[in-house]
Order: structure tokens, then C-alpha cells, then sequence
């Protein structure tokens, strides 16, 4: 059949036309799910994908047969999408290339002590080549987006005014309080302790003279607070510290004010970086949904709709 555009989200869309019970197709190949464009997704494929997705899900909990093809066809429309984009980069030379791809899993394998990746995978079951695959797919749509689609977009300054003002509110720093707290089940010790703190507020170097004590820097919203340090720390100027108060079931604590901030609104100049992202991402998102729409529309997608019923079932 041949897909025609759909509203966003479209992979929601999409997976219901993939997994509806209404929708058939002559092809019978064995093995083969779907073909985009002529290009074969086969039943192995589907099936890794789905286990990546849903593996953890569905071994706790039985899955009806609405649900599994529900899951295999989200999970199609993934796929679908994913050789849309690897069609269209491949056909204008921007395809992702083996040395592109193996610096990407050479980067990833970096975090891991050797031997640990190859374990991790066996762990959760995921075979390397699909991992490749998958790690394959997410670097075409970052090509896509880059490459493509991102020199297309463009944001004035009026626009970020006018998102900035529109949005004022998200733009609004709330007082916050900076300060230690000191506790230990000893009374003498925290006491020793806070008054150390008067010449070194570090709270590892506090912490390591006295291993009975523990001595944590906090930043935190005034709102966040609890109504007793709200009350504790609100009569107290900075470098300025409560008593020594009695706290079950930690034994004896004190409070030190670091700094106090006060509320503000972020100025314009500041907040310009910030606007600028969030309204290329949005654009970003639409250019995306307006590329894929088209390469819909002219796609010829072919679903083997009674090999997908067999798999869910």
C-alpha cells in the first residue's frame, strides 16, 4: 500500500495503520514484514527492535494480543522511518559512513573497561550487530537534522522578543539559599565543627577532620525548604550560623548561611541563548514533521500485514 501523509504525531499514526486489523496487503514473501521503497525489513529485524523496546516489560507481565501488536507495530513505524531517512541521505551522498559509525561505537566503547560493552549487551540480551544498526539509524537522523534541515532554519531577534516576553514567567530566578548542615550524633563534635566552619566552609575538609560528623553544602530553592530551616535560615545574614539544635534520630545539627539570592527576572541579553534553543528545537521538530510528511507521500511502503498478525499472535 502506499502511505499517505498523516497529522503529528506520526509515529502514532503511523503504528496504527501498521497494526490495524484492517489493513492487508498481497505481498507474501517469507521472512519479509515490509518493503520501503523496495528495500526489505525483515521479520529478524522486527523482532530484535521489539525485544530492545518491550524485552523488560514482557517478562513481568503478559501482554494481550492487542498490546503486542500495538508494540510490533510502533515498532515498525520506527523501523519504517529510519529507512526513509537512510534513503534520502544515501541518495544525496550524505550517508552515514563506516568510519563515522565505528568513531561513534568507538566513543560509546570509551565509557565502558574492556570487555565490559561486549558484557553489558550480553546482559540485556541485545546482539551487537542490531545494537550497530540502531546506533546506525540515530546517527542518519542527526545527519538529517544537521545537515539538512538545520540550514534551513533561521530565528530573528524579534521572535525572541516576543517569545521572551510571552513567556516572562519562565524566565524568573527564585530566591535561593546556600548553606551547610552539620550533624553528628555527638554534641561536642558538631560544635567544634561549626566553628571551624567560620574559616573553612569546604565541607570535604570539615567532613575528614571529624568522620563522626557529616558536614553537606546545599543549594536550594527558599520554596523547597522545609518550614523549619525556612524559619531558621530567614533570621540569619551570611557566614551566620544557628545554634546547636537536637534532630532525631541524627542526634545534634547547626545551620550556616553561605548566601542568600533574591528573586529576579533574567534579563533579555541572558536569556537570549536559552530562547534561541528552545525555538530552533521547535522548528526543528516541524521541519522534521514536514520532511517526513512528504517522504511519505510519495513512498512506496509495502506491509506483509499477515506475517505481522502471526509474530503479535
Amino acid at each position: 500500500m502506499r502511505i499517505t501523509p498523516f497529522s503529528i504525531p506520526f509515529l502514532l499514526a503511523l503504528a496504527v495503520v501498521l497494526a490495524g486489523s484492517g489493513c492487508s496487503s498481497p505481498m507474501v514473501e517469507d521472512g519479509v514484514v515490509a518493503r520501503i521503497n523496495g528495500q526489505p525489513v525483515y521479520l529478524a529485524q522486527l523482532e530484535a527492535v521489539h525485544d530492545l523496546k518491550y524485552l523488560a516489560r514482557t517478562t513481568q507481565h503478559s501482554s494481550s494480543l492487542g498490546r503486542l501488536r500495538q508494540e510490533y507495530g510502533a515498532v515498525l513505524s520506527e523501523i519504517v522511518v529510519q529507512y526513509l531517512v537512510a534513503q534520502f541521505l544515501e541518495e544525496r551522498g550524505l550517508a552515514v559512513s563506516e568510519n563515522e559509525l565505528g568513531a561513534s561505537e568507538a566513543q560509546v566503547r570509551a565509557d565502558y573497561p574492556e570487555g565490559a560493552f561486549e558484557q553489558t549487551l550480553v546482559e540485556e540480551y541485545v546482539h551487537l550487530d542490531r545494537w550497530r544498526e540502531q546506533l546506525k539509524a540515530t546517527l542518519s537522523q542527526e545527519k538529517l537534522l544537521q545537515k539538512v534541515l538545520r540550514p534551513s532554519i533561521s530565528i530573528d531577534y524579534q521572535e525572541v522578543d516576543s517569545y521572551y516576553r510571552n513567556n516572562i514567567g519562565d524566565f524568573y530566578l527564585h530566591p535561593r539559599v546556600e548553606f551547610l548542615f552539620i550533624h553528628g550524633r555527638d554534641r561536642d563534635l558538631v560544635e567544634r565543627v561549626l566553628e571551624m566552619s567560620a574559616s573553612e566552609p569546604d565541607p570535604v575538609i570539615l567532613g575528614k577532620r571529624f568522620d563522626r560528623v557529616g558536614v553537606y553544602t546545599y543549594n536550594l530553592r527558599e520554596d523547597n525548604l522545609s518550614t523549619d530551616w525556612q524559619a531558621l535560615l530567614v533570621e540569619l545574614e551570611p557566614k551566620q550560623a544557628t545554634s546547636i539544635l537536637m534532630r532525631e534520630p541524627e542526634g545534634h545539627y547547626a545551620l550556616v548561611l553561605l548566601e542568600r539570592t533574591q528573586g529576579r527576572i533574567i534579563d533579555p541579553a541572558q536569556a537570549y541563548p536559552l530562547v534561541e534553543r528552545i525555538l530552533v528545537e521547535r522548528k526543528m521538530e516541524q521541519a522534521f514533521d514536514a520532511w517526513l510528511a512528504d517522504a511519505l507521500a510519495s513512498a512506496n511502503i509495502v506491509i506483509n500485514q499477515q506475517l505481522l498478525e502471526e509474530t503479535a499472535g
